[in-house]
């Protein structure tokens, strides 16, 4: 039975795909072929390097760990138990990779994928397998976030609750650690989160959860989840004058949370101190800051009956 859940939620996933790739076709128009037609080749074509050119074979998947803070653990299939990993330090396929309280890595990919790992977070490297001229990378997060710079190809994430794939070219994925469910967010691209309950497509700066009954309805990210891909993945800086030209940024002066001259960045905290005022269940506090009866958080984590308010993002 969980076999055939399993090659179900393949198939919408493939069937998705397909539909983010309509999105982003542009019909020729008999203007445009004439100009085709009449144009003359010029040395300012790309060459191709028939070398690094995507294949159908798929390619031996392994990681190297690199710009490692505090402890971080990586493990063979093979291997009994974790072991201390340094920069460097390079996994295999089926290999595993945890990070302890207060640590972070980057990953990279063989496939030339990034991975960004926050503090708490556990995933295993699954497979690379090939998908029309390119690869399909699988791997499994178990507890934590990531933040998936895509470069090439595609990625499947697969969550307790169900899959979140990315096909260009940011996307994190975070799980509750008590519902064990995921939030997604898709700063640029197309992503896809499936699970038997169906499938919903994210794109450009929106989120949704992927619950293990249900799909939640798409919403806009909010500004701390664009602040925290701005702090934890440096990669999606290069992505920002975009999407601040398509309007998708909630501020204009972006800039602001970049880091200072020193390398030094904002505190997250201190920018957001009540969790950009939203609640896990993704209802929002009038202004941030109060309750619905106008009276005031004691200390901006507890609500008065006693139940926790996030102060830092979704699981926090």
């Amino acid at each position: 039975m969980k076999k055939t859940i399993q090659l179900g939620i393949l198939f919408l996933l493939s069937f998705s795909f397909l539909g983010c790739q309509a999105k982003e076709q542009v019909p020729a128009t008999k203007e445009s072929i004439e100009a085709l037609e009449l144009a003359e080749p010029t040395d300012l074509s790309p060459s191709i390097n028939t070398e690094l050119a995507p294949t159908t074979r798929a390619m031996e998947l392994h990681a190297v760990l690199e710009e490692i803070e505090g402890s971080v653990e990586a493990k063979e299939a093979i291997d009994p138990e974790f072991m201390f990993a340094e920069n460097g330090w390079m996994i295999n396929e089926n290999g595993e990779v945890r990070t302890q309280e207060d640590s972070y890595t980057r990953v990279d990919l063989s496939s030339g994928t990034v991975i960004r790992m926050a503090p708490l977070s556990h995933f295993t490297l699954v497979s690379n397998q090939p998908e029309a001229d390119s690869l399909l990378t699988r791997i499994m997060l178990e507890l934590g976030q990531l933040w998936i710079v895509l470069n090439g190809g595609s990625v499947e994430i697969e969550t307790p609750s169900g899959v979140a794939a990315v096909r260009g070219s940011y996307m994190m994925v975070e799980i509750d650690p008590e519902t064990k469910e995921a939030f997604v967010s898709c700063l640029e691209g197309c992503c896809i989160l499936t699970n038997p309950a169906g499938t919903l497509e994210l794109f450009d700066g929106e989120r949704a959860r992927l619950e293990f009954e249900k799909l939640s309805e798409v919403e806009k990210m909010s500004e701390r989840d664009f602040a925290e891909w701005i702090f934890a993945a440096p990669e999606a800086q290069d992505i920002l004058p975009y999407l601040e030209e398509k309007g998708v940024l909630p501020w204009e002066d972006w800039q602001k949370f970049l880091p200072d001259k020193d390398g030094n960045l904002p505190d997250l905290d201190e920018l957001f101190p009540e969790g950009d005022g939203e609640l896990l269940d993704g209802s929002k506090l009038p202004d941030g800051s109060i309750l619905p009866d106008g009276s005031n958080l004691p200390d901006g984590s507890n609500l008065p009956d006693g139940s926790n308010l996030p102060g830092g993002g979704f699981g926090d």
